[in-house]
């Protein structure tokens, strides 16, 4: 049974026409891997090939993958149309060759194409051009993500599944925390808990992507995004905790510093102040409010009390949907100063602001939430106070 009904894969498709409507814009070339798995429900790790969607203004959309995925587009993807590409021709020059056939099997010889210049690489977009050259192109990747931006009911209840994942990942690490364990140790059995789970909860789907960290110590810990390493844990200990269940693509995030007791004085303080920060910006998502506002009325003057600005290392929080780290982040949906877009019911987003101490280690917990008309629903429920591991 597919993750998402016929009727939600169908409204997909009907918003993006009817914001090519909108722009004139005679098809969509969907180049990016997350986009072409939010509309066609097939996915693939680049590998140096290039996949692809067509969206015409009229008629079914098409499907573009290597042979190399044998089966795969073919079975995971809501379109009839389904074309393939081998290796005896250079990656981009099949996908162009195909999206030409495509639209010319669609009656569109010439006109406006819409492509996610955000994702394409220069080498996509010269080859589109010449292959293309009765056609125009304008630039959609913006739109797409305004369009996406809203999450449907079958989207949140997926999300709502990965949140109480990040939980059971959570609890798994911490029954595991002892002195002496290594950070790798404690990743692995994250990992092995997720992705249990979502075998469990989705059987009928690939189990992939998910990924853990586990940071511990003055230095590892200072960086958000340290990678793993066979550092053991040792008493007094700032630890940091980070689970990242991916269902079919959609990304899911539950972070904590934690402290292998007992805890110093020092420590504390800080911990206390990151909680305290961490709770305002969760106050903070309301429908209405500006994305680019709530650093400087929620986040930033708590730590300018504290004298702990300068100690911030990046922004407070961000969007959610299909994404990992190597693909899929919105603009929009950052939680920094410059972004103009207004929180909406529907929004899935995070509340993540961190501060790093010179010989004390990093401190931030990260939680998901669903932005409701009276509030907010939380998605990670593992407790976001000071943790101590005794």
């Amino acid at each position: 049974m597919p993750l998402f009904s016929h009727d939600e894969m169908k409204r997909r498709i009907e918003n993006a026409k009817r914001i090519m409507a909108q722009r004139g814009i005679d098809a969509i070339v969907i180049n990016s891997v997350h986009n072409t798995l939010y509309y066609s429900g097939f996915w693939m790790v680049p590998w140096g090939r290039y996949q692809g969607v067509v969206i015409p203004k009229e008629g079914e959309p098409a499907l573009i993958a290597p042979r190399i995925e044998f089966d795969r587009p073919h079975r995971m993807s809501v379109f009839e149309d389904v074309r393939i590409y081998w290796d005896s021709e250079s990656s981009v020059d099949g996908v162009v060759r195909i999206i030409g056939d495509v639209l010319a099997d669609r009656g569109i010889h010439h006109g406006v194409i819409g492509f996610e210049e955000t994702f394409a690489s220069y080498e996509f977009y010269s080859r589109l051009q010449v292959g293309l050259p009765k056609f125009n192109f304008a630039p959609m990747a913006h739109d797409l993500m305004v369009a996406q931006k809203i999450k449907s009911e079958e989207e949140l209840n997926v999300m709502r599944q990965g949140g109480q994942i990040c939980d059971i990942g959570a609890n798994a690490c911490v029954d595991a925390i002892r002195e002496g364990i290594t950070e790798v140790e404690l990743q692995r059995m994250m990992i092995q808990a997720m992705e249990s789970e979502i075998c469990r909860r989705f059987p009928d789907e690939e189990c992939d992507g998910t990924f853990a960290w586990f940071q511990s110590g003055p230095v590892n810990t200072a960086g958000a995004h340290a990678l793993n390493t066979t550092r053991k844990l040792q008493r007094g200990d700032v630890l940091s905790l980070n689970c990242f269940p991916i269902i079919v693509g959609y990304y899911h995030l539950l972070e904590r510093t934690l402290v292998l007791g007992p805890m110093s004085d020092d420590v504390r303080k800080y911990f206390e102040i990151e909680v305290e920060v961490h709770h305002s910006g969760i106050s903070a998502l309301k429908p209405g409010i500006r994305l680019g506002d709530i650093d400087e009325e929620y986040i930033n003057p708590i730590y300018r009390k504290h004298g702990l600005l300068e100690n911030r290392t990046f922004g407070t929080g961000h969007s959610f949907g299909i994404m990992h780290y190597w693909y899929g982040r919105d603009e929009i949906g950052e939680i920094r100063p410059y972004n103009d877009t207004i929180l909406e019911p529907g929004m899935v987003m995070s509340i993540e602001p961190m501060i790093a101490i010179d010989g004390g280690g990093g401190f931030k917990h990260a939680d998901m939430f669903i932005v409701k008309e009276d509030g907010v629903e939380q998605l990670t429920n593992f407790d976001n106070g000071v943790i101590v591991i005794d």
